[in-house]
């Protein structure tokens, strides 16, 4: 199908960013992250360029481009996206949405997993 996309729209189309986030969501729960990673980077490019650099889309993506860091081990990298995608959410829906929920819970296990015990309570508490 990506294929398919690619020469029927273009290389910066909604529909190849959707291709593209489909199977970067299978290369993860194949666990193979880099593969994974290296395509959720594709669809975000691609979503800010037909999205804008502020949308829900383009923080979904980030929210996977960060799952694929912090399967890494990237905890810091992951962390940056992780805000930035929880600063888009919460810019677009406010503190009270279930997209700020997950990503703050997301963020909360990179603390916890960088050992930051009483940051990553404080920030899973912040999400519920």
């Amino acid at each position: 199908a990506l294929r398919i996309f690619r020469v029927v729209h273009g290389e910066s189309h909604g529909n190849v960013a959707a291709a593209l986030g489909n199977l970067g969501g299978i290369y993860q729960q194949q666990g193979k992250v880099e593969e994974a990673l290296a395509t959720h980077k594709q669809e975000l490019r691609i979503a800010r360029r037909v999205h804008g650099s502020e949308s829900k889309d383009v923080a979904l993506v980030l929210n996977s481009v960060a799952i694929c860091l912090r399967r890494q081990g990237l905890y810091d990298r992951a962390m940056k996206k992780y805000e930035e995608a929880h600063e888009m959410f919460r810019s677009l829906f406010g503190e009270d949405h279930e997209k700020v929920a997950m990503v703050l819970g997301n963020m909360a296990t990179v603390l916890d997993k960088q050992d930051k015990d009483a940051e990553a309570l404080a920030m899973e508490e912040k999400a519920l």
